[in-house]
């Protein structure tokens, strides 16, 4: 048949096609075609399906013979992507390094060739840079470029793109590469032949549409290309915070930060003082002051990589006087403007008129005045240095602000004219309201609105303060925001203004405004002696969300009498005032012996979660008096309730602070096991080898012996660690073995270089095949298949679109349930559900047993549990499950932990949908919280009553990106279920596992259903 032909047999236009005849074989079909192919063989008859495999043999033995090699009998030699890119990045540097207006000399905030090193190391796709306009994201990524080792970089400058973007035509376009007519399957084929990793590093677009589209594509880049030698680098201005879960591929792929886990790789913010002290001095010029001579503002601005190189541009820092970001931005403008020889107020117009044209369309509100269509003046005499500080030449001859803080300054310099103008009308109240409300999509627009309410404070504070008092204003957004990004003494901010605050935060509604205030200096001294009182109030309104708030209010601000009216005022024998007081003891209580009256009532507290939080205080690492803490941690230590016991635990065994060895030998010899155990994971977090630790384990090994799975487990891990031998306890040491390998592979985990080795030796060495898999998959000589190696969580997600079987083994013969999934999988099913009766009947080891005798199928165990998500994840995962299906109405917590193990181990969960949470909201939640996929179980008791679970799939689809499973009495026969498009993953089972002869009732299912070779990923 020839291509047309087929491609008529398959309903497809002929015209769409061509591109397959022009590439003959190597045509490279795109993912739903890909589907239809797929599917339309597995409708085929036998034979038709013998003379297809025939057909592939003949054309790759054609294929290799006609294959040309040069006349000396040498292999040919191609350019790939990945070298065309190196060259251009080089060349770039070369530009740059020329033309950069910056002299401040760069200092990294981490160690380049670890980062690379254990990127590339991890399954992890990308790499997420997250941080404010002016920390040094841009000038990371080029010294990354320049000192990355074993890796071709592309460096994409994404300030300019628009929203018609097409990042793959990108990325070939920057390595010489042509697109062609699908630019998504050229660099597919370009990436199948890189030679060695390429980095794609695509920094900061700038509009959060443009954003949007960026983040789309490349999680369907990620989908559709899945070379592990392309990886990317995105780097997003925040804040506000991206928001991830819109893109599950995306977000599943980003390596997570090792000190928090999930969220950004690698946050940037401003300096610490000492970092600022230590650049500062060490390039200050002859005659510049040492930084500690600086005024205070200027020390604190000059924080930001970006001001410091404005300063320093400045070449003076005497007329700033008391200064706020907009006058340090206002007077280096002007400083730069002279020195170029050109009228201030000139340049200064044109460029604003470049300003306002490039950020017209993020904020095109209807009372903006129109913007005028001249030009601006000598474009020549604005990219003359010096002053290309602030510009330089863009693409067509257009201008380019070094900087979008320059470009949001320019706009709120003008803006604030504009406000001033209006006075206050409702214009300047709605100009506010609407801007506010803008920046929580947009960072161009919240540093304008920063920039804004500077210049105001600085020129028209009684304009602002009149309008902080308007019941119009919005205090969700506005208001607040008006307080954050004024600085640290607003001039605005008066006595009056901050009592009205203060009792307009105390709605509903004023979290956000509450928080503001409390980190407004002069709030205080407005409120005078009714601070604590309402400070108090604040506490007993917001809980929790107000916490660290309350601290560093206290820290920075309170003199000690308001926090003794503070101490004072709170109800010890009131549950949430005393965990709070207990939870950062350290800050509130001033005496430092650990004898004041208000510390001996919380170690005497009579709830148990009060004297847990003093603990909690201790494992925080704060500043507090050694012997303070001893003291605190001894009466801990012998406290009644196993609960609070546990916790002081975790906090000693995590402290490096000396004299503690008493209390961890006290500990490991509790009398609860669950005490022992969160000594032993605290001990852990200390990567380095503790002998002293592992000695008091290995002295008390009979008793461990004697100890529940899961703390022998914890004391095996503490020993691997710290590369002692483990325990004479086979069953443990495995365990903690694999646990220790997979976290490794994940990139979770990191040990020295001879400790790690040693455990891959042990792995590859060891009688256990699910030890020894993980430890040949790190040791890369391992053959092993795809579904041994298990399915990654991005691989997972990407079922989404497609069409999966999985069979539900609900039964409780274990013999019977491995022939029913060696059936299925031999049938083409990709997923094996352990069910839930089958664990209670044989345990998690019918997890194994079936794994280890069914090859081509993952793995999914279906774990009942409402609580304890992370115990759950790891006891499945040790005993081999691929994904992890949790059960019952969990809370967002247990699911967020059960999320945290599922990234640490690399493994895919699902949650069922219970009964009342089937809406949007709790559907949004648990994707926020982590998961991978959702299911759609129907409870076998109902019958035929209730909703029907293929509408309730669809329903759930409609809401979340993720794929979503579905169960509910399928069979072959069921036209319904092959029909519709309401699902990934396809649930059967009695429809399989009750069948006389499994197999034909799995071939049945398979032939009827359009499947999707998802095993394939």
């Amino acid at each position: 048949m020839s291509v047309r032909g087929f491609a008529e047999h398959l309903g497809v236009n002929p015209a769409a096609i061509s591109n397959w005849e022009k590439r003959g074989a190597a045509t490279r079909m795109r993912y739903e075609t890909q589907q239809m192919l797929d599917v339309d063989l597995a409708r085929s008859p036998t034979e038709v399906k013998q003379r297809f495999a025939q057909t592939l043999k003949a054309s790759a033995t054609a294929d290799l013979g006609a294959s040309t090699v040069p006349a000396d009998g040498s292999q040919p030699t191609r350019q790939d992507l990945g070298t065309r890119s190196q060259e251009r990045t080089a060349a770039v540097l070369a530009t740059l390094g020329g033309q950069h207006p910056d002299d401040l000399a760069y200092t990294p905030p981490a160690d380049v060739q670890r980062l690379v090193a254990d990127f590339l190391a991890s399954t992890a796709r990308v790499y997420l840079i997250t941080g404010p306009p002016g920390c040094g994201k841009t000038s990371f990524t080029r010294h990354l470029a320049s000192q990355a080792p074993g890796v071709d970089v592309q460096l994409l400058t994404a300030d300019s793109w628009t929203e018609d973007i097409d990042l793959a035509r990108e990325i070939l376009r920057y390595g010489s590469q042509q697109a062609g007519e699908d630019p998504q399957l050229t660099l597919e084929d370009e990436s199948q032949h890189l030679s060695r990793p390429l980095l794609v590093v695509v920094d900061s677009p700038q509009s959060r549409a443009v954003v949007d589209k960026v983040c789309r594509q490349l999680d369907g880049t990620l989908r559709q290309v899945l070379s592990g030698n392309l990886r990317f680098l995105l780097v997003l201005r925040t804040p506000p915070e991206i928001e991830l879960a819109p893109y599950p591929i995306l977000s599943a792929a980003i390596i997570p930060n090792q000190d928090h886990g999930a969220g950004p790789s690698l946050p940037l913010d401003r300096w610490d003082a000492g970092t600022a002290r230590e650049v500062w001095n060490a390039q200050r010029r002859s005659e510049e002051p040492s930084f500690d001579a600086l005024p205070q503002q200027i020390r604190n601005l000059a924080r930001l990589p970006l001001y410091m190189s404005l300063i320093r541009a400045a070449r003076s820092t005497e007329p700033l006087g008391q200064p706020n970001a907009y006058r340090l931005v206002e007077f280096c403008v002007a400083s730069i403007f002279r020195a170029a020889g050109l009228d201030v107020d000139l340049a200064t117009a044109d460029l604003t008129a470049v300003a306002r044209r490039q950020l017209a369309a993020a904020w095109p509100h209807h009372l903006l005045p129109a913007i005028e269509a001249d030009p601006p003046g000598n474009i020549g005499d604005l990219t003359a240095s010096p002053i290309a500080r602030l510009v330089r030449s863009g693409p067509s001859g257009s201008l380019t602000f070094h900087h979008d803080v320059i470009r949001e300054y320019l706009f709120a310099r003008w803006l604030a004219q504009l406000i001033e103008s209006h006075g206050r009308s409702t214009i300047t109240i709605e100009l506010l309201n609407d801007l506010a409300a803008r920046t929580s999509t947009s960072g161009d627009l919240r540093g304008v609105l920063g920039f804004l309410l500077q210049g105001l404070d600085a020129t028209s504070p009684e304009l602002l303060a009149a309008v902080a008092q308007s019941p119009s204003l919005s205090i969700t957004e506005t208001l607040p925001l008006m307080l954050e990004l004024t600085g640290e003494s607003p001039a605005f901010a008066t006595a009056e203004v901050l009592r009205v605050c203060a009792s307009r935060c105390l709605h509903d509604n004023g979290l956000q405004l509450a928080r503001a205030l409390l980190h407004t200096n002069a709030a205080a001294t407005a409120l005078g002696a009714e601070y604590p009182r309402w400070m108090l109030r604040v506490l007993r309104r917001f809980g929790p969300a107000v916490w660290s708030d309350i601290v560093a209010c206290v820290e920075t601000q309170l003199p000690i009498a308001a926090v003794q009216d503070f101490v004072r005022l709170a109800q010890l024998d009131t549950v949430e005032d005393a965990v709070f007081l207990a939870r950062h003891f350290y800050v509130l209580l001033a005496a430092d012996d650990g004898s004041s009256q208000e510390l001996k009532a919380l170690l005497a507290h009579p709830d148990w979660r009060a004297r847990a939080a003093l603990a909690e205080g201790i494992r925080a690492g704060h500043a507090i008096p050694h012997q303070t803490m001893i003291s605190i941690m001894e009466s801990l230590a012998a406290d009644r309730d196993y609960k609070v016991r546990a916790t002081v635990a975790d906090a000693v065994g995590r402290s490096t602070a000396p004299g503690l060895e008493h209390l961890v030998a006290t500990l490991l010899e509790d009398r609860n096991w669950h005490v022992r155990e969160r000594l032993l994971h605290g001990l852990s977090f200390k990567v380095a080898d503790d002998d002293s630790a592992a000695e008091l384990v290995i002295r008390g090994q009979e008793a461990w012996r004697d100890g529940p799975r899961n703390v022998r487990i914890a004391a095996q891990r503490l020993l691997l660690k710290c590369g002692r031998e483990p325990l004479q306890d086979e069953d443990s040491s495995l365990s903690a073995l694999f646990g220790l390998l997979r976290e490794i592979r994940t990139g979770a985990l990191r040990l020295p270089t001879n400790v790690q080795s040693a455990l891959i030796s042990q792995g590859v060495a060891s009688t256990d095949w699910l030890v020894r898999t993980e430890a040949n998959l790190l040791d890369r000589h391992d053959i092993a298949t795809s579904a041994a190696a298990g399915i990654s969580k991005e691989a997972f997600r990407r079922l989404r679109g497609g069409r999966a079987l999985q069979v539900a083994l609900d039964v409780r013969d274990i013999d019977h349930a491995i022939a029913v999934a060696q059936a299925a999988a031999t049938a083409g099913v990709q997923f094996i559900e352990i069910g839930d009766p089958l664990i209670k009947s044989v345990g998690v080891q019918a997890i194994s047993a079936i794994k280890q005798r069914t090859t081509g199928a993952w793995i999914v165990a279906e774990m009942m549990s409402a609580d304890w998500g992370r115990d759950q994840v790891v006891l499945a995962t040790e005993a081999g499950a691929d994904v992890v299906l949790l059960i019952g109405p969990a809370s967002i917590a247990s699911v967020s932990a059960a999320a945290e193990a599922s990234r640490r181990l690399g493994v895919p969960i699902m949650i069922d949908v219970p009964e009342g949470r089937l809406v949007q909201g709790w559907v949004q939640d648990m994707e926020r919280a982590g998961v991978d996929g959702f299911a759609i179980t129907t409870n076998i008791d109902l019958g035929v009553a209730g909703f029907h679970p293929l509408d309730q799939a669809q329903l759930i689809r409609s809401w979340t990106k993720l794929p979503v499973a579905v169960s509910g009495g399928f069979e072959p026969t069921d036209v319904e279920a092959s029909r519709r498009r309401s699902w990934d993953i396809l649930v059967v089972g009695r429809g399989v596992t009750d069948s006389l002869d499994p197999t034909v009732a799995a071939r049945d299912l398979a032939a009827s259903i359009e499947l999707t070779e998802g095993h394939h990923s």
